[in-house]
């Protein structure tokens, strides 16, 4: 079972224990208020009527890192809903969820394949900071939803930061159909097809990034494909009404902001659009994952299998959205590889094992240059992995590990049971990475493990 299977399973089977557990009415969810209030005023009703035990699991300072974690599919904090609020406040957030919409997105986001008859019931409420004293900002999260309330960061990130859509509707079907976002798809299509042999070749890659590498590069970036402002007059009219669509799930205050972060850094002319042509799923049919990407804003739709789709905006992409604890300095931007290098590293130190392993496939992004903290770790290992240290003989190490202990200068001791660093998820699913393995003892996540490394140690210079 890959991750998607196992997150896609992981929700259905949680909305059916549910309608066990509550049945009939009281799972019913509830239906938005005819006249809604605006989010400011629902968000203080919802927070001062949390009760203690709501509070410690809802609640946290503006500044948690989870406040940027953005992977959603994979529970990244807060309460369930379904199980952690009373009718009434379960209530208030089926009004939030709307009143954070633009009335288009009301008619998209609650329609969602997962969500369309679970509605709040098959998320969770994450509050960050208090929506008494601003600044604050509630996250809904689901299976494809990340929808962020209340607003710009304080920070100057359009929508509070990265937002997350998407749609299981047309699920392994060229051309979507039936998917709530395929008029997106349809104009980044049409781009596409409106550039000449040349221009499409330059736009067309091969391999398609991480779903979630939707960090910004800001002024000095290199981005991939070919300028928008050499599009044709028709292309460049269908970039600007791909944008539009893509903000118009969401409130026009917010997306006023939005246009403003873009023309603040060169306009939609700042912007590259490139279309791919493989991915994690296999080939991809065309114009079904593309990229729009500049210097402070990255719209990255994936239509393949499915809609996974993410939205950056800043008003300074030299200076992007990094909450937390600071944790030092990286010097220059980390890819799949020396990510990979870095959590190898932290698992070995913190651990004290003489080995590690962290599959390169389970990165998730890149790790910008500049002052790093804690909340651009928990997005750089979104999975949240819980370590494992596992203990292998000598002689039953798999050919990846050997490698590994030749890559730091050590010598096979067949006879020798050695300790391994790696996550559950490789210990289960990838136990033929690390070979036969005698014994399995569970540590923290490896978010967690990173952070205290990091902590001690900061970024090599130089790296």
């Amino acid at each position: 079972m890959n991750r998607r299977t196992a997150i896609k399973t992981g929700v259905s089977l949680g909305v059916l224990a549910g309608t066990g557990l509550y049945g009939g009415y009281r799972f019913l969810p509830p239906g938005r208020s005819s006249a809604l209030e605006p989010v400011d005023a629902l968000a203080r009703r919802f927070f001062i009527g949390l009760d203690p035990e709501q509070r410690a699991e809802t609640c946290v300072g503006y500044d948690h890192p989870l406040r940027q974690y953005h992977n959603r599919g994979v529970w990244g904090g807060g309460r369930s809903i379904l199980f952690g609020f009373n009718r009434e406040q379960r209530g208030i957030l089926t009004d939030l969820l709307y009143s954070g919409l633009s009335a288009e997105g009301r008619g998209r986001v609650p329609e969602e394949y997962f969500a369309r008859w679970s509605g709040v019931h098959s998320m969770r409420a994450l509050i960050c900071g208090d929506p008494t004293v601003p600044p604050y900002q509630i996250i809904l999260t689901g299976p494809h939803l990340n929808l962020r309330l209340g607003g710009k960061s304080r920070e100057g990130v359009a929508f509070g930061g990265p937002q997350v859509y998407g749609d299981q509707h047309g699920n392994e079907r060229v051309g979507l159909p039936g998917n709530l976002y395929r008029d997106q798809f349809l104009l980044g299509q049409r781009i596409l097809r409106s550039l000449d042999d040349g221009r499409k070749k330059q736009a067309l890659l091969e391999e398609a990034p991480v779903q979630t590498q939707v960090e910004l590069q800001g002024r000095h970036g290199s981005f991939a494909g070919i300028p928008v402002r050499d599009l044709t007059p028709e292309g460049k009219a269908l970039a600007r009404e791909l944008v539009e669509r893509i903000f118009s799930t969401y409130p026009a205050t917010d997306v006023t902001y939005a246009r403003e972060c873009l023309e603040a850094n060169g306009g939609l002319d700042a912007l590259f659009v490139s279309y791919y042509q493989h991915g994690e799923d296999g080939e991809i049919p065309e114009g079904q994952v593309f990229r729009l990407e500049g210097p402070a804003a990255v719209f990255y739709f994936r239509g393949h299998p499915h809609v996974h789709a993410f939205l950056n905006v800043a008003m300074d992409g030299d200076a992007p959205l990094s909450v937390g604890e600071p944790l030092g300095t990286n010097p220059a931007w980390l890819d799949r590889a020396r990510v990979k290098a870095l959590f190898q590293t932290a698992l070995r130190a913190e651990t004290g094992s003489e080995l590690a392993y962290y599959h390169e496939s389970s990165v998730v992004g890149r790790l910008r240059p500049g002052l790093i903290r804690s909340g651009d770790i928990y997005n750089l290992e979104s999975w949240q992995e819980t370590v494992e240290v596992v203990e292998v003989r000598g002689s039953n190490l798999s050919a990846t590990l050997l490698a590994e202990l030749r890559g730091l200068g050590m010598t096979l001791d067949g006879g020798k049971t050695y300790k391994v660093a790696t996550t559950s998820y490789i210990a289960s699913e990838l136990a033929q990475k690390l070979g036969r393995i005698d014994t399995r003892r569970p540590g923290p996540l490896l978010r967690d493990l990173t952070v205290a490394y990091l902590r001690a140690h900061s970024f090599p210079q130089g790296s």
